[in-house]
Order: C-alpha cells, then structure tokens, then sequence
C-alpha cells in the first residue's frame, strides 16, 4: 500500500475505532469478542482499502464488514459443538 493510501487508512480507523467496537460489543456482549471481530474487520478492510475506498458509503461498508466477521466468528464457534451424546460402546457390537 503507498504511504498516502495507508495514512488515509489510519486515519479512518483512527477515527471509526470507537465506534466500531461499540458496534461489535452490542452485537457479541463481550469486549475480547468485540475486539477480536474489529481486528479481524480491520484486516479485512485494510487488503481491501482501495475498493473500499470507491465505496458510497464508506461507513457502511465498514459496517458490512464487520457484521460479516460477527456472523462468521459465531457459525465457526457452532461448527464445535457436538449435540448428541456417542455411546461408549458405538459400533463394537452387532447387536447394540
């Protein structure tokens, strides 16, 4: 990214920051939640800056991003968790 292009991109954060962890606490209730999903929003705007930038609405697009990386994080954290039980002896017996 050329120095100029990054310092818009700091600055923006700069500015956003504030709120776009607010957003992000309200959407998960917890603020390590909240900071993980800015920073990984973050990320993803700043490989993204130069079409970010030729947005409408910048702050909206932001806003995408960020609930995106929300609905991601929580499918992820379902794709863990096991609902029924395995029985000890699955599979060992014909009968069973």
């Amino acid at each position: 990214m050329r120095p100029d292009t990054e310092r818009e991109f700091e600055e923006y954060v700069r500015g956003r920051l504030p709120q776009l962890h607010r957003t992000a606490y309200l959407l998960c209730g917890d603020g390590h939640r909240a900071d993980d999903i800015v920073q990984a929003a973050l990320t993803g705007l700043y490989v993204n800056w130069h079409k970010a930038m030729r947005a409408d609405d910048l702050n909206a697009y932001v806003h995408r991003i960020l609930v995106r990386r929300y609905l991601d994080e929580r499918r992820l954290r379902w794709s863990g968790v096991r609902l029924g039980e395995i029985p000890a002896e699955a599979g060992t017996s014909a009968a069973a």
